[in-house]
């Protein structure tokens, strides 16, 4: 029985890192989304305010904000990961 929650946990922890990761680690600035993580970016002259504004409301939403607003100077763009339980249910409706 604790062999089950030690792997339960693991499994967690590891959909956690990966984002946080791809989120760091990646040489681009894109976009991406995998399942309920995605990562979002924002670019051009607003782009620190839109990523700090898009930080404010996700919690709101629900969500919750892996890698706060960072900025890719390879890029000059601004990203944030996160992850959004919502899209764990396949009926849940999105607008």
């Amino acid at each position: 029985m604790a062999e089950r929650a030690i792997h339960r946990s693991a499994a967690v922890l590891g959909l956690l890192a990966a984002p946080i990761l791809l989120g760091a680690g990646t040489a681009s600035a894109s976009s991406w989304q995998v399942g309920p993580f995605f990562r979002a970016e924002y670019s051009g002259e607003a782009g620190q305010y839109l990523c700090g504004k898009a930080s404010a409301l996700e919690p709101g939403w629900r969500m919750t904000i892996l890698v706060p607003c960072t900025y890719d100077p390879e890029a000059n763009a601004w990203y944030n990961v996160v992850f959004d339980p919502a899209k764990l249910a396949p009926w849940t409706w999105s607008s």
